[in-house]
């Protein structure tokens, strides 16, 4: 019989508040804070029934990533029972991802009943956002109850069901059967509420049923190198076996060779172990690389970087500085598993965790502070505010600042309060909108009120969507307001960098595929990999954004990097260096958002060196976009330059 993990709720009624806590006690120990709360929801007529229950996983007795299955939940009845005009219901986590949920075609994908031992006797609606008062007024985000915003919800129709009678969910009920979520969930939760007494709220049982979703199959190989290497100095190379969805691999093991892209050996024999490897390497030879990984199975190639026989003064550097965890609205239950994946097993340089408000923030700045190790992987103080429906990143100079101190209702008064708070005698925040062409929130948000005495970029891409002009690629669902996009932002004579990151909800910084488009990135053209440099790459906005793919990028006029402001009296010389995760890409060179050279290859690599005349009298701005044939993008900061 497969053993499930369950999360023990503790609801305590204190001074007219509810508070909830998680706490791990024994199964003994459950069973009698169960059966205290029956008795007590028995003898006291003002009890509340809703909540009452018990629910475990009939099957299967294994969730695999992508795969197809039929998983039934069984909900008994509590002492109460559920009277005409309640209801139960299956929830999902806010960042739970199963596609195609529904009720209405048995012969599609992800068809769902509730049963119970009266035939006919349930109302059955999917809702992708809980109905409005459905839930206690809510909690701070991330509440067990209001979270699980996507629920199955059945209705008593004529007949109450009785103590001990059993309700089954079923997802996937017809032949088509449904597709569980394509991320793995070390912790996945089915979470059950029940609305005993007909007054339309619901509350979640004491112990919900969790199940484990695993990676799929191994599919690939893949591999994370610095972006900027010197040759005959070591580097580390990060190997993973992934399934399909770029989860890691973690019960495959095997030997990998690796080879630089002229066939040169660089390593063998590298075993992995629980689907990951990290060996130190070095090249001999200047120029592009992309590793290539064999095992005799499974095959891949590394991210690209460029090799130098010299030390620069910049190098690039990959982050991902948006995501969350069960501290506001994600998956992943520490701020340290956050961290430990996006050096772990993503490789990143650097990286932040933005949860949104403050729920937790001595666990934030803990996890902070034990992850930073300089020259290795940079951690950053973040947190998700704005006004509204209008959203705002904070990054914080110290590991130790305080978080936001007021919340704002409008964009502009979010302006003035984080100025207020942390720039007014200095600069100890930087801050960016993201997913900003919603059609929603205040209207002057990302544009008419854009304050660069604290925001300092646009967050272009993330999993939401593409938001660089009307109709580009992987668009943000009803983004159709042109002065909303990046392009207007320029056009209007606006000055930020150009970054991408993830939004992740998995925990899964640097390699997500949650939500609706793969995650993105962000480059960093620093100094060195400290704390301070990143800050001061961000600042000065020596950035640059991708998508899912770490696409390499050098891009300046005039030997000026990115982010740059330029005077010229003659034509600008330009330059940019593009090396491909894919072979075949492109590299459009934009002027004031019209493209003036675009330029393709089937070898992964474009160097180009070009001049332009700028127009006469006035600001003109330049910036690259690389588009691969696999779909991932690259986004250039622009170069701002002024001919006189």
């Amino acid at each position: 019989m497969p053993v499930y993990t369950l999360r023990r709720e503790v609801v305590l009624v204190a001074a007219g508040e509810m508070i909830t806590s998680h706490i791990m006690i024994s199964n003994r120990c459950l069973y009698m804070l169960m059966a205290l709360l029956i008795l007590t929801a028995t003898a006291s007529p003002t009890a509340a029934a809703d909540g009452e229950g018990a629910a475990r996983i009939v099957s299967p007795s294994r969730l695999v990533a992508g795969s197809r299955e039929r998983v039934v939940v069984e909900l008994t009845i509590g002492p109460s029972g559920v009277a005409v005009g309640g209801g139960v219901s299956l929830g999902f986590h806010h960042a739970a991802s199963w596609q195609g949920l529904q009720t209405g075609d048995p012969k599609r994908d992800g068809y769902m009943t509730v049963a119970c031992d009266a035939p006919d006797n349930l109302d059955v609606k999917w809702h992708g956002w809980h109905p409005k008062g459905m839930f206690p007024p809510d909690k701070p985000s991330g509440s067990s109850d209001s979270i699980h915003h996507q629920c199955l919800v059945a209705k008593v129709r004529r007949v109450p069901l009785k103590p001990g009678e059993r309700v089954i969910f079923t997802l996937g009920a017809g032949e088509a059967r449904t597709i569980v979520q394509p991320f793995a969930d070390p912790n996945h939760e089915f979470h059950l509420t029940t609305d005993a007494d007909g007054d339309g709220v619901f509350r979640g049982i004491a112990a919900q049923p969790t199940m484990p979703i695993h990676p799929a199959e191994a599919h690939h190989l893949a591999a994370s190198c610095p972006a900027t290497v010197i040759t005959g100095t070591e580097f580390r190379l990060l190997i993973r076996a992934e399934d399909r969805f770029y989860n890691l691999a973690t019960d495959y093991a095997s030997t990998v060779n690796i080879s630089d892209e002229d066939g040169s050996v660089v390593a063998q024999g590298v075993k992995l172990s629980d689907g990951i490897a990290a060996i130190a390497v070095k090249v001999a030879s200047p120029g592009p690389k992309r590793f290539r990984l064999s095992d005799g199975k499974l095959s891949g190639r590394s991210n690209p970087c460029r090799a130098l026989d010299f030390t620069p003064r910049y190098r690039v550097f990959w982050g991902d500085i948006h995501g969350h965890t069960t501290i506001s609205d994600g998956l992943g239950d520490t701020a340290e598993g956050y961290f430990a994946f996006g050096r772990d097993v993503a490789g990143l340089d650097v990286c932040a965790l933005t949860d949104h408000g403050h729920f937790d923030w001595p666990q934030t700045v803990a996890a902070v502070k034990k992850f930073h190790e300089p020259g290795r992987f940079v951690t950053i103080l973040a947190q998700e505010a704005g006004a509204g429906e209008d959203h705002m990143n904070l990054y914080f100079r110290r590991d130790d600042a305080p978080h936001i101190g007021t919340w704002a209702s409008r964009y502009n008064q979010f302006n003035e309060i984080v100025f207020n708070q942390y720039n007014k005698d200095g600069r100890e925040v930087i801050t960016g909108p993201h997913h900003f062409t919603y059609p929603r929130g205040d209207a002057r948000y990302p544009f008419g009120a854009f304050d660069d005495r604290t925001a300092r970029f646009v967050e272009v891409y993330s999993s939401h969507g593409t938001s660089e002009y009307p109709g580009n690629p992987r668009p943000l669902p009803g983004a159709k307001d042109a002065d909303k996009f990046m392009q207007s932002g320029l056009a209007k004579g606006l000055r930020f960098g150009v970054i991408g990151s993830s939004d992740n909800h998995d925990s899964h910084p640097g390699r997500t595929i949650w939500g609706r488009y793969p995650g993105g990135h962000i480059a960093f053209i620093a100094e060195e990999l400290t704390r301070e440099a990143i800050w001061d790459a961000l600042w000065h906005r020596r950035v640059y954004a991708a998508s899912f793919d770490r696409i390499y990028m050098e891009f300046t006029i005039n030997s000026q990097p990115m982010g740059s402001e330029i005077e010229v009296s003659n034509p600008c010389f330009i330059r940019y260096r593009v090396i491909g995760q894919t072979d075949v890409l492109t590299a459009r060179l934009i002027r004031d958002n019209e493209e003036i050279r675009a330029d393709r290859t089937d070898t992964g690599v474009i160097e180009i060196e070009t001049d332009d005349d700028p127009p006469l009298g006035r600001d003109s701005f330049y910036y690259l976009r690389v588009e691969q044939d696999n779909g991932e993008r690259a986004w250039s900061t622009p170069i701002w330059v002024l001919r006189d």
